[in-house]
């Protein structure tokens, strides 16, 4: 006896709705973490490009201050003005002389100079701190 045709079945191919879900799962995790990297990595940029203002405008500072007589150090107030320091969010500058001569002479001063600002709330401060000598440096 003979038969017709045999008949094939289609074959189920493609994806099951769990394997889907799967997919998708392991697909927003890997996007939500690359998300948040880069949300703390612009954050931690934004926060070394004030640190390095800061810096600088501690540099300028110093090196302003190096370049005036020696005995008018001794007479700086305790704050110093910038334009660079309207860049920082409510950015102060401040500034110390300290005689660290002994017996009352003045041959050489500690300087010490801040840069203090807002950086989300939290209050950061840059300070850079040289000495200073009557002849200069690498002078006898």
């Amino acid at each position: 006896m003979l038969r017709g045709p045999a008949v094939r079945r289609p074959t189920r191919r493609g994806f099951s709705l769990i394997e889907v879900l799967v997919a998708m799962l392991v697909l927003a995790t890997i996007v939500l973490t690359l998300i948040s990297v880069l949300v703390y990595g612009f954050g931690a940029l934004a926060r070394t490009k004030q640190v390095a203002l800061a810096t600088q405008i501690c540099q300028e500072q110093v090196d302003l201050v190096r370049s005036t007589p020696f005995a008018s150090i001794l007479t700086l107030g305790s704050a110093f003005a910038n334009p660079k320091l309207a860049e920082l969010q409510a950015g102060t500058g401040s500034q110390a002389v300290e005689n660290i001569t002994p017996s009352g002479t003045t041959a050489m001063v500690k300087y010490a100079v801040s840069v203090t600002w807002l950086y989300h709330g939290q209050t950061m401060r840059k300070d850079v701190v040289t000495f200073i000598t009557r002849n200069g440096i690498n002078k006898k």
